[in-house]
């Protein structure tokens, strides 16, 4: 594989010659030297690279030379640091120190400027870089890109109808196995399985999980658990994780997708077994009857393991199918198809062997090529007669080997992450920035990034791209086969180590990831190998136990860690992370990190105050803090850092150098949280601050609250305040709390791209602003506002046709004990969008139709509220908790809620019994839990439920049968009766007299 490395940073490493040594007196001679040696080695570059595929003698030679460069460029980083300090170099032991190491890499390079006339290379051109042509970014979603798979209709609706019909007609969990070889689009076609709208009514639940070359049981089922309950999973024990599966899973139907399944062999010491599918099989038995699973693998041995039915066996596309899909990459739908690329493309498509992966990597290659030669040379390329190494497909080596060297760099670098790792763009674009994979190029380095990372997506390496709910967060994937690619790019070079494995370290291996538990078996020795490392990276995300010993060394340009350590000595750190320390404040050393440009502190919760002197980091550009609660205090003067980008938080406070006029002339972006703002001293400091000039800040929190505890009595208005902090309109995310002022300034009402608002404790709270009209807005989260009455009282009515909140989806109301209304005058079309609705403790609140509403979660119930749930006749889950007042239920109020699936119910302590009228048929999940006065279920209300398969009574203590007809519901799978004494008894097995009435349901669990 062609050497990424050599080809980013030779240029520079010349330049740097020239300019770090040209003062220093004695040296100069040398870098002279040790320059025209470089020009010489870089001369034959281009043609090494070309040849080190087919010899091995030249890819040693490569790697040599590249180990080289890498010391040879922490000398020269090391005189930048100090020539930033010093206008000279007076210090005669820094000029000896300094010419010993250039002494010795001067030996290591002439040696191998010699070994390079073995070869014969060729002179010739430079590998510069060609300028980047990025069209218009795809939109992503959490969606599959192709809504239609070329050629896969017949494969996709035999799946479906086995889903729809066999697997619901089955007693035992289906397993269906789908087996392809690599790249030929099996995780594309579950992917469509699993989007369709057929598919998704049939099940209850969906989980996806990659399982990839590690069949671990534990981190499926923690999986599992993240993709039902949406939060992170705790690092529970096996047993609790099983238990917990379970408690999620019981009585529902739900689709499995385990993809990317590998069987254990030589190589894989971790992958597929029969035992360890045998204990994830039984944790998985407790679903509904139809409850399926999908495995797609390679391997027919997983199928034969795991499959309850015979596997579906996906062969290649067709050429003519082939074909459209390069066709769609290779000219997209604004270029001409010129009639003699068309000839040569159908001949290159010919040797994609039918891989839709290969088609899209060689199409997207293909768009950024014109001349027909170009295309010649593709497709006469010697590349695809190579022998395959390993898994690398020859379509997407050619792919890779015509990439800029930049491009080559940045994809290859990926290797530090595991296979089917979810990778959040920003964070790799700031790992490229912090070692010096992107240059600016009279842009900002990271609007540099974004069109690598844009053309590496746009040419098939990056793919499953994800965009956050209400934020710009994107997150992506590798398929495996493009980490392969990756790794073998890579080689030692870049390491990810699992299960402590430290044995492959060599004085070659310059970025390492690993989980932090690698270390708690860590290997000095071993360590001490490595001889120039760049990155070291912890992908845990969450504490470790501490280690007595970790590895440091003096090059690293990337750290991520959760340990206490001195970093005095790491003058060369671009990218530090600390998560999960124990401390109150950081240690001076951080002072000597001169180079810093991306600093993160995560889950430091005794952190009080940052560094004092921080401004000293001259080069910072961005600042990332996130859940430090403890933290009350910034540092003085932040505006200095004029490089700087991102701020996620800024705390205001009364000490010099800390109030908003430091945030007027930084061009800050992403998020940013200012807290304290009880303490701005005047309405021109706000002003100074700025927001509205900021254009590239997508969420915005202001908060007047204060952790120090001490505030002085505000000097100014706070609504006047807040009216001056108007940001730019381009803002998506608002979120204000702790107002104390009565309303909202008129500027929020004009946000057009605002999506998300979050209003919290401002309990003045009188009116809120005409929200009605913002056109992009999606979620509207109100808490703790005392005095508010409605969302929106506009009382106009001009007899236009108007629509209210048009866009909204989601409405969280918390703690408004005095609001009456979503509107004070209904017009027009309300909420024609709405889907999502929570209400926590609003005691005087009716609903008007909602005509969109699917989820409708109440607690703290009252009879007018009620009342007006039978009119959303399009509702499938409703949640009621805390009815306290509620004696009983309107007449019809689930009868009419013909879509409902899911009923739960939970503290009416004073309910005396349920409507005596037939539920709807549509019902599957009913949950009655803390109804201690309800003594019987109506028998009414089961003639409909024969779709019921969850029945849950929880801790109604005064419930003395279950009813007559409960025996007739047939689709009953599970029920669950707890803390109920009477009906423990009564439900005996064999002996109990309701006994008879639910033997008919497999499971069922009393206790």
């Amino acid at each position: 594989m062609a050497d990424p490395f050599l080809g980013v940073v030779f240029e520079n490493l010349m330049s740097l010659l020239q300019i770090e040594f040209s003062t220093i007196y004695g040296i100069k001679s040398k870098a002279e030297n040790l320059s025209t040696t470089l020009v010489d080695i870089r001369a034959v570059l281009e043609d090494a690279e070309k040849r080190q595929v087919t010899d091995n003698f030249i890819k040693v030679w490569l790697q040599d030379l590249k180990d080289v460069v890498y010391v040879l460029d922490d000398i020269l980083d090391e005189c930048s640091i100090k020539s930033s300090r010093l206008k000279k170099f007076t210090s005669l032991k820094f000029r000896h120190k300094i010419g010993n190491r250039l002494k010795e890499i001067t030996g290591r390079l002439d040696r191998i400027a010699e070994r390079k006339n073995k070869f014969s290379l060729q002179t010739g051109g430079t590998l510069r870089e060609s300028p980047y042509q990025v069209a218009e970014g795809r939109q992503t979603s959490s969606t599959p890109l192709e809504t239609k798979a070329l050629g896969r209709d017949d494969d996709k609706e035999k799946i479906v109808e086995f889903l729809l019909t066999h697997a619901k007609d089955s007693d035992f969990i289906s397993v269906y196995p789908i087996v392809g070889l690599g790249g030929i689009g099996k995780t594309t076609l579950v992917q469509l399985i699993y989007n369709d709208v057929r598919v998704s009514d049939n099940f209850d639940k969906k989980i996806w999980v990659c399982v990839s070359e590690t069949f671990s049981v534990k981190r499926i089922l923690c999986s599992i658990i993240e993709s039902i309950t949406l939060e992170k999973c705790p690092d529970f024990e096996l047993d609790v994780m099983e238990r917990k599966v379970q408690g999620l899973l019981q009585g529902k139907i739900y689709l499995l997708i385990l993809d990317d399944v590998w069987n254990q062999n030589e190589q894989l010491e971790y992958g597929l077994t029969q035992d360890r599918w045998n204990r994830l099989k039984s944790v998985l038995s407790c679903g509904s009857k139809g409850s399926s699973i999908l495995v797609s693998t390679r391997d027919k041995d997983v199928a034969t393991i795991m499959g309850t039915c015979q596997a579906h066996s996906l062969s290649g596309l067709s050429d003519s199918d082939c074909w459209l899909l390069f066709k769609q990459h290779a000219f997209r739908h604004y270029r001409e198809e010129h009639t003699k690329l068309v000839e040569i493309g159908k001949e290159i498509v010919k040797k994609c062997n039918g891989l839709p992966l290969a088609a899209k990597a060689l199409g997207g290659l293909m768009f950024s090529m014109n001349e027909e030669k170009e295309w010649l040379d593709i497709k006469d390329s010697e590349l695809w007669d190579l022998p395959q190494e390993k898994s690398i497909l020859p379509a997407l080596r050619l792919s890779y080997f015509y990439l800029t060297p930049t491009l080559k760099q940045c994809f290859s670098f990926c290797a530090i992450f595991p296979k089917d790792r979810e990778i959040l763009k920003e964070e790799l674009i700031q790992l490229w920035m912090a070692n010096g994979f992107i240059a600016k190029r009279n842009l900002e380095v990271e609007d540099v990034g974004n069109m690598v990372w844009k053309e590496l997506y746009q040419k098939s390496f990056f793919q499953d791209c994800k965009m956050g709910e209400y934020s710009g967060d994107i997150s992506f994937k590798m398929h495996d086969l493009i980490h392969d690619l990756a790794q073998s790019v890579m080689g030692q070079e870049c390491m990810y180590l699992e299960n402590a494995n430290m044995s492959s370290l060599t004085k070659s291996t310059h970025h390492i990831s690993f989980n932090s538990d690698t270390f708690l078996s860590f290997d000095e020795g071993i360590f001490k190998k490595v001889e120039s490392l760049r990155t070291l990276f912890d992908l845990k995300n969450y504490s470790p136990k501490n280690h007595d010993h970790f590895p440091l060394n003096r090059s690293l340009r990337v750290l991520c860690t959760s340990q206490v350590l001195s970093l005095g000595s790491l003058i060369h750190l671009r990218y530090l992370e600390l998560r999960y320390l124990d401390i109150k404040k950081f240690p001076n050393s951080i002072y000597n990190l001169k180079k810093l440009e991306i600093l993160k502190i995560k889950d430091c919760d005794n952190l009080s105050c940052l560094p004092k002197h921080l401004t000293c980091l001259q080069n910072l550009r961005h600042i990332v803090i996130e859940g430090c609660g403890s933290l009350s205090r910034m540092f003085p003067s932040i505006g200095k850092l004029s490089c700087l980008r991102t701020l996620s938080v800024y705390i205001v406070s009364l000490e010099k150098g800390n109030s908003l006029t430091e945030l007027r002339d930084l061009n800050l972006g992403g998020k940013l949280s200012i807290e304290g703002l009880k303490d701005v001293g005047s309405l021109s400091e706000a002003q100074e601050a700025n927001l509205m000039g900021k254009k590239n800040l997508e969420k915005l929190c202001l908060s007047w609250e204060n952790n120090d505890g001490f505030t002085k009595p505000p000097t100014i208005s706070v609504e006047q305040l807040l009216k001056v902090l108007q940001p730019h309109s381009n803002l998506k995310c608002l979120e204000i709390k702790y107002y104390d002022g009565l309303s909202l300034p008129s500027w929020v009402s004009i946000l057009s791209n605002l999506v998300s608002l979050e209003l919290g404790d401002c309990k003045k709270f009188v009116r809120l602003p005409l929200l009605g009209k913002l056109p992009s807005l999606e979620k509207l989260e109100l808490s703790s506002m005392v005095n508010l009455k409605y969302l929106d009282d506009d009382e106009s009515q001009d007899g236009m046709e108007v629509r209210v909140f048009p866009s909204l989806k989601v409405l969280h109301l918390y703690e408004l004990p005095n609001i009456e209304g979503l509107l004070k005058v209904e017009r027009g079309k309300v909420f024609p969008c709405l889907s999502r609705l929570t209400i926590y403790y609003c005691p005087k609140l009716g609903l008007p139709c909602l005509p969109s509403l699917k989820s409708l979660n109440v607690s703290g119930c009252n009879n007018e509220l009620l009342r007006s749930i039978p009119t959303f006749r399009g509702l499938t889950e409703l949640t009621l908790y805390n009815g306290e007042g509620i004696t009983s239920f309107p007449e019809g109020m689930f009868k009419n809620l013909t879509s409902l699936q899911s009923l739960f119910v939970d503290n009416f302590p004073n309910l005396k019994e349920l409507p005596n009228e037939p539920f709807n048929p549509a019902l599957t999940h009913l949950y009655i839990y803390n109804c201690n006065e309800i003594e019987s279920l109506p028998e009414k209300m089961w003639e409909g439920l024969q779709s019921l398969r969850t029945l849950e009574i929880w801790d109604c203590k005064g419930m003395r049968c279950l009813p007559e007809g409960i025996r007739h519901l047939t689709s009953l799978e599970f029920l669950r009766i707890w803390s109920c004494p009477t009906l423990e008894e009564r439900c005996k097995e064999g002996t109990g007299e309701d006994w008879d009435k639910i033997a008919h349901i497999p499971k069922i669990k009393i206790y």
